[in-house]
């Protein structure tokens, strides 16, 4: 069963399917993360813990609920090389990408 790759909600197929479709919710309404609470935080891609969203230096530039999940915490900004823990972190949790590090 498909899931949405932003907020991970379980996804179905309309039938018949026909090219160009796209999954529904059970109910077979539009999915629309925009939905999702307007203050909602993000998770740290290397620790895991909360990215801080609704104190952010940049929330005036940027939609949590608009960009990719791979936002890092001040904590793990202040690493000795937060580049390299963040490549780590990313290809660990998405082998498919096939990241060299």
């Amino acid at each position: 069963m498909p899931s949405c790759r932003i907020c991970d909600k379980p996804l179905i197929w309309k039938k018949p399917y026909k090219k160009g479709d796209r999954p529904v919710e059970k109910d077979g309404s539009i999915h629309d993360c925009s939905r999702k609470k307007e203050n909602e935080d993000l998770n740290c891609i290397i620790c895991g813990g909360s990215v801080g969203c609704p104190n952010c230096e940049f929330i005036e530039d940027c939609n949590p609920q608009s960009v990719s999940p791979l936002c890092i915490c001040k904590k793990c900004e202040q690493l000795e090389n937060p580049f390299i823990s963040y490549k780590k972190a990313v290809a660990e949790k998405f082998p498919v990408l096939n990241i060299k590090i």
